[in-house]
């Protein structure tokens, strides 16, 4: 896996958010409920995504979590950091420390341009391109359309 499990709920919850009408503030059930996720543990990951300035929160009647900026500048990387951290992106991929250009282990060449491509996914991906791809999911299943058929 790319990421870890609290990256992929917080990449599907955030997904959730940016798919709500308007820039309302919608609550920890609603959008565990939208996404299918666990709702406790969802409410602890928003913690971090408002600590990081991805989510803002507002507490009471009404209140709940909007995103803090635009889908389109919420990156995936910025994602993963948030929650994992993106340390596990430049580690030897066997464990060879220190691994580096000038001393490589014998995949470095190989997993070098995986990690490039890997790190360019994530820079260049945003919610609101996962946003969009659900929208266009939804509307070819709810069009009784089938994935791959043409």
């Amino acid at each position: 896996m790319l990421y870890s499990s609290p990256c992929e709920y917080a990449i599907r919850a955030l997904t959730a958010l940016a798919l709500q009408p308007g820039d309302r503030w919608v609550s920890v059930p609603v959008i565990a409920a939208e996404a299918h996720l666990p709702e406790p543990y969802l409410a602890k990951i928003f913690k971090d995504l408002v600590r990081n300035g991805t989510l803002r929160s507002m507490r009471g009647p009404g209140g709940g979590y909007r995103l803090a900026r635009r889908a389109s500048d919420i990156r995936l990387l910025d994602v993963m950091a948030a929650i994992d951290g993106v340390a596990g992106l430049d580690r030897c991929a066997v464990g060879l420390d220190p691994c580096s250009d000038e001393t490589p282990c014998p995949l470095h060449e190989e997993f070098k341009r995986v990690r490039e491509t890997i790190r360019s996914y994530l820079t260049s991906t945003t919610i609101e391109d996962l946003a969009t791809g659900v929208r266009e999911k939804r509307a070819l299943l709810s069009a009784g359309g089938r994935i791959g058929q043409e």
